[in-house]
């Protein structure tokens, strides 16, 4: 959190510079074709979406495809910051469990966007079972290494956030696991925290730089810092912010752009071995796992 230490300022005209280079680059891609398809509708742009396609096109395509369907894994992390989000109230201390069942009684209650309400109205109890044990495994290790998230951070969980380009035809958009702190002025104070499971992989350094534009462009002024903190290893990875940054995320989110245009005007999608091959449905029609088993020294036969 850099406790004491001085903070950046940026120039007030940095976010109307940064957009106006998004724009600038990307009116040409889209020109006056509709931007989301047969349908017309705006481009919308996210970290996943980015991550995916500059991963692999064909593996973005494919996950674009598949209809989304809840269960206990995905709305594991909906649950567990719906609990962290109760903490931010609470006048004492909570068990993780009983703020995991609080989150699963207000998300079904009054769950504002209704999203997860049908799921669980429906879920097993094997189901529940496991989604009260994943969302309460990552509480608890997120309230045995955090302090107490102080009123005076101005603490948010799940916050979204978004910037609209080229009237509106074009939207990025965000979901924030944890912001701490607020801008004074041209002052830059607050840090943007992506809470992960599992493994580090180099795209969440990506997925950061892509927090850090979008809130530059909604408020004016970056976070001073963004940090990925890995629960199962107590670690983390952080960044400090800078114009140098915002600059590289700016052309990797024109070169996403461009690349989510061309897909959707017909271009055949490229086939880029990579971790990705481990879960995806095209693996036993693709050559991109044998690839990535050769590039990583395995064995050149599928077991």
């Amino acid at each position: 959190m850099a406790r004491g230490q001085a903070r950046p300022r940026f120039a007030p005209s940095l976010a109307d510079d940064l957009k106006r280079q998004l724009e600038d680059a990307i009116t040409p891609l889209i020109g006056e074709a509709p931007t989301g398809g047969a349908t017309g509708e705006a481009l919308w742009v996210t970290k996943g979406v980015l991550s995916q396609v500059h991963a692999c096109e064909a593996h973005h395509l494919d996950q674009a495809q598949e209809p989304f369907a809840w269960n206990a894994g995905n709305a594991r992390g909906t649950v567990a910051h719906r609990a962290l989000e109760l903490t931010l109230s609470s006048r004492e201390h909570v068990a993780s469990l009983d703020l995991v069942d609080r989150a699963l009684d207000s998300l079904g209650a009054d769950d504002p966007r209704g999203v997860l309400r049908p799921w669980l109205a429906e879920a097993t109890p094997v189901e529940m079972a496991d989604l009260r044990a994943g969302a309460n495994d990552a509480v608890s290790k997120f309230m045995e290494c955090w302090p107490p998230l102080k009123a005076s951070w101005s603490p948010r969980t799940e916050t979204r956030i978004g910037a609209d380009l080229c009237d509106d035809r074009v939207v990025l958009r965000g979901k924030v696991d944890l912001v701490l702190g607020q801008a004074r002025g041209d002052e830059a104070r607050g840090l943007v925290v992506d809470l992960k499971t599992g493994r580090a992989y180099s795209s969440h350094l990506d997925d950061l730089r892509y927090y850090a534009l979008v809130q530059t462009l909604r408020v004016g002024v970056p976070p001073f810092r963004v940090a990925s903190y890995y629960l199962d290893t107590a670690t983390f990875h952080h960044e400090d912010v800078t114009t140098d940054m915002l600059a590289i995320t700016v052309r990797r989110t024109v070169d996403g752009v461009r690349k989510l245009v061309e897909l959707a005007g017909g271009r055949r999608p490229t086939i880029t071995p990579g971790p990705q091959c481990g879960w995806c449905r095209l693996a036993d029609s693709c050559d991109g796992p044998d690839r990535w088993r050769r590039s990583q020294g395995g064995d050149d036969d599928r077991p």
